[in-house]
């Protein structure tokens, strides 16, 4: 199932039943799973590794040296791990890791739409869709089951909270909150919680509810209390339910680059 025009390197290492499309190029330390099919025109390089059922489209680029200007010695890169039954469509481009870290990483059940972008040393999590033209900066951390619509451009190293909804052509430039809605434009705002994705993830009225005690805390128009005792007070109302202990530990020890300042939230708001 390989079609004579595609150029495979001696080294690459093909899996069972893979499937390589017209004018495919495929380098020398790149490893296919089992059932990988490369439609056309897809370029792989580096140190490449694609998990089993996963599809690749026309004319995305994966794998090849990051633009860092840091790190410019093609031989030193990490590489790129990209997950079981992932879907990368048109144009898409995901490059290798730097020696600052082991590598960049897409998760399982991925599904990265046309002209996206993922760049150097980014860990993406299972099961996250990023819509065309998504602008993933490099070393950004992406927790699982995030939706990250068109548009949306990520700022080196911020991190993006599991279950959570980024609307159309927002900017992030600071953490986003686990099971939230983020939008606004140039910079992205606190919203809600994500109540559609949660439901659709299984979340009960109840999680969701000590969710949104947590981000009344946290998004409170009242800021003269410190964060550290508004979240102290409500630790002991929501310590029962493990998804607002994690989004309290998210702010409280995951988060980096911290929270967006201008955040839009009415605490009296129903949920």
């Amino acid at each position: 199932m390989i079609h004579p025009t595609a150029i495979i390197h001696p080294g690459a290492v093909l899996g069972a039943d893979c499937k390589i499309g017209p004018f495919c190029i495929i380098g020398p330390n790149v490893v296919l799973g089992d059932r990988v099919e490369l439609i056309s025109n897809v370029v792989i390089d580096g140190k490449t590794s694609i998990g089993d059922d996963s599809i690749v489209y026309p004319f995305a680029v994966l794998g090849v040296m990051s633009q860092d200007l840091k790190w410019q010695d093609e031989a030193a890169m990490t590489g790129l791990r990209i997950g079981k039954r992932c879907r990368i469509r048109e144009y898409v481009t995901i490059h290798s890791g730097t020696p600052a870290s082991d590598g960049t990483v897409i998760g399982d059940d991925c599904q990265i739409m046309v002209n996206a972008h993922v760049g150097h040393d980014c860990k993406v999590g299972n099961n996250v869709v990023m819509s065309n033209l998504v602008q993933v900066a490099g070393h950004v951390e992406i927790e699982d089951n995030v939706i990250l619509s068109g548009g949306v451009a990520v700022l080196q190293f911020v991190r993006i909270g599991r279950n959570s909804f980024i609307g159309g052509m927002t900017g992030l430039a600071n953490d986003v909150v686990p099971y939230a809605i983020y939008d606004g434009s140039p910079r992205g705002m606190y919203r809600t919680i994500n109540r559609v994705g949660l439901q659709r993830h299984g979340f009960s009225a109840e999680d969701m509810q000590a969710i949104h005690i947590v981000y009344s805390a946290v998004f409170s128009k009242d800021q003269t209390e410190p964060l550290a005792d508004r979240l102290k007070k409500i630790r002991r109302e929501v310590k029962n339910n493990k998804y607002a202990m994690d989004a309290i530990d998210f702010v409280e020890n995951r988060s980096k680059r911290g929270l967006s300042p201008n955040m839009f939230f009415r605490p009296e708001q129903k949920q």
